[in-house]
């Protein structure tokens, strides 16, 4: 039986890691507020055109405030964009494609002043850098999670995830120019069909 001083250190070690675990309500508030300032703007004018000041003065928060939840621009604009590719990318099991992108593909073209604001003007290539980043990431944990239930992807995984993030951002690319864009089924046929044909007769290779 254990000793009641050692009940007692488990239960403080427990409620220490429960502590450090847990987000300050605060901290969380002046996130979403930073967050949906960010949004807000992002509507309104391209984002090379945007300036932190501008994302403080939205949020009513100071710029001391913005730089203890984010590094820059560019960090908040990971985070957003991370946020929406951990919920909106679902793993297919049972296809060579991977991922359902039907969720995310209607969320980009119900916003898609958000992504023409975004590729907009001279910060272009950077700013499809960090989309490009943040959707391998995506992709890289789906195939990490299949790869942990033992499923191989083939051929092998090493350039997968940037194939299919390119894909997916030219596919979106490509929808935006059109009157009226696809729906977000048909481009997820289309994805369906360019990245999981690829995949399956093992075009890629390292």
């Amino acid at each position: 039986m254990a000793s009641r001083r050692g009940v007692k250190t488990r239960v403080a070690k427990h409620k220490s890691k429960t502590v450090a675990q847990s987000v300050d309500p605060r901290v969380a508030k002046t996130h979403a507020l930073i967050a949906e300032a960010f949004i807000q703007l992002v509507h309104r004018r391209p984002y090379y055109r945007m300036r932190v000041s501008d994302i403080t003065r939205k949020a009513k928060v100071g710029r001391a405030t913005f730089y203890a939840h984010f590094e820059s621009k560019d960090a908040l604009l990971k985070d957003r964009f991370g946020n929406a590719a951990r919920g909106l990318l679902v793993e297919l099991k049972d296809e060579p494609c991977l991922v359902d992108c039907t969720p995310f593909f209607a969320h980009v073209l119900g916003g898609r002043q958000i992504y023409r604001s975004l590729t907009a003007g001279p910060g272009r290539a950077q700013t499809e850098r960090i989309l490009q980043d943040v959707l391998e990431a995506r992709i890289a944990e789906l195939i990490a999670a299949g790869a942990a239930r033992g499923i191989a992807i083939a051929p092998t995984p090493g350039f997968v995830p940037r194939f299919v993030a390119g894909s997916i951002l030219a596919l979106i690319a490509w929808a935006l120019e059109q009157a009226p864009p696809p729906s977000p089924k048909d481009m997820q046929s289309a994805y369906r069909a360019l990245v999981g044909r690829a995949l399956a007769a093992g075009e890629i290779s390292r």
